[in-house]
């Protein structure tokens, strides 16, 4: 190594560029949740998959700024060869959505926690990628504390379970497609997105009047907005845009069980958060759950820390397509296409 050459920074076993990436997506994604709860809780617009479609427009806008700013590049792509990708998208998104506004954050979070083994059990079947003994430990601890903290105060109904579930499998496909799509095609996180975005948009806007109220004296047409409704939505709309970047960000340069991880660190200051802003109930309990998690996650971290340590070139070469062309660039800026 030179002496010009820096040592990267590193952070419980993630470098600098990771730990911006996740730190972008815990707000983001932590923001969203309570603006999505406020939307359908505090105002009432209980309109899941039309929210959502709100959402992906913002996002297409949000993606086209990205482009005007020269953050990427746009590489020509086969439609067809997104759409896959986009119809998981929407699923993944639609299904939590309608989970969020059917379920208490409490039991909404539960179901998606389950995500992990979901994942880690679906990487090992379609790509062979096993999970060593000491982080399935750990992965375990962190799910038998998220359960413990949250089967106390759940309150269960069929169509909250359903939708739940149906969130629980389209999270687990979209996180493993995300990552192996984006590396097959051979683009970067904002490339990708700039396809999958519009068509989200209209798949969801069509899927709107079959999974939402349009007509009658509670559908969307007859909603009387507010400004603060109007404010909570156009919110959670922007919110929504930086959750949908920093997903693929995060999953592109990472893996989907890294992006887990993450996942359940952002539950714990959601389950915190909704007792204090939704009143949701809190005991020894639920404490003692939380505690659980949060050590699970320390001890997954420091072990991939050390993992990483003996294995920093494959890790390097990890972060890469098949043609060598990084995804995410150190600068964070995309590469100039071949």
């Amino acid at each position: 190594m030179s002496s010009q050459q820096k040592k990267p920074i590193e952070f419980m076993g993630f470098d600098s560029v990771t730990v911006s990436l996740m730190s972008f997506n815990f707000v983001s994604a932590v923001g969203i949740v309570f603006a999505n709860k406020f939307v359908f809780h505090t105002y009432g617009y209980n309109f899941a998959c039309f929210v959502t479609s709100l959402h992906f427009v913002t996002t297409t806008v949000g993606g086209r700024v990205c482009l005007a700013l020269g953050m990427y590049k746009v590489k020509e792509l086969n439609p067809m060869d997104v759409l896959p990708i986009t119809v998981s998208f929407c699923c993944f998104v639609v299904f939590n959505n309608l989970s969020l506004q059917h379920n208490s954050v409490g039991f909404y979070q539960l179901m998606k926690v389950l995500t992990t083994p979901v994942v880690v059990v679906l990487q090992k079947i379609l790509y062979n990628i096993d999970v060593e003994h000491n982080l399935q430990i750990c992965l375990g601890v962190i799910c038998c504390g998220v359960a413990i903290a949250t089967v106390s105060d759940m309150s269960v109904n069929f169509a909250g379970t359903f939708w739940a579930i149906m969130g629980l499998v389209s999270t687990a496909f979209y996180q493993l497609q995300v990552s192996q799509r984006q590396k097959n095609l051979k683009v970067n996180a904002l490339q990708l997105l700039h396809y999958q975005a519009p068509q989200a948009a209209a798949v969801v806007m069509v899927m709107t009047p079959f999974l939402d109220k349009v007509t009658g004296p509670d559908g969307i047409l007859a909603y009387e907005m507010t400004s603060g409704a109007f404010m909570a939505i156009a919110v959670a709309c922007v919110l929504a845009f930086c959750v949908n970047l920093s997903t693929f960000l995060v999953i592109g340069h990472t893996n989907p069980v890294s992006y887990q991880v993450l996942g359940h660190f952002k539950l714990v200051l959601i389950l915190i958060a909704g007792v204090v802003m939704f009143g949701e109930d809190s005991n020894v309990i639920r404490l003692t759950g939380m505690v659980m998690a949060f050590c699970g996650i320390l001890g997954y971290s420091e072990i991939k820390r050390k993992i990483n340590v003996g294995n920093q070139a494959p890790s390097r070469q990890q972060d890469r397509g098949e043609d060598g062309v990084p995804l995410v660039s150190v600068s964070g800026t995309p590469k100039s296409d071949r």
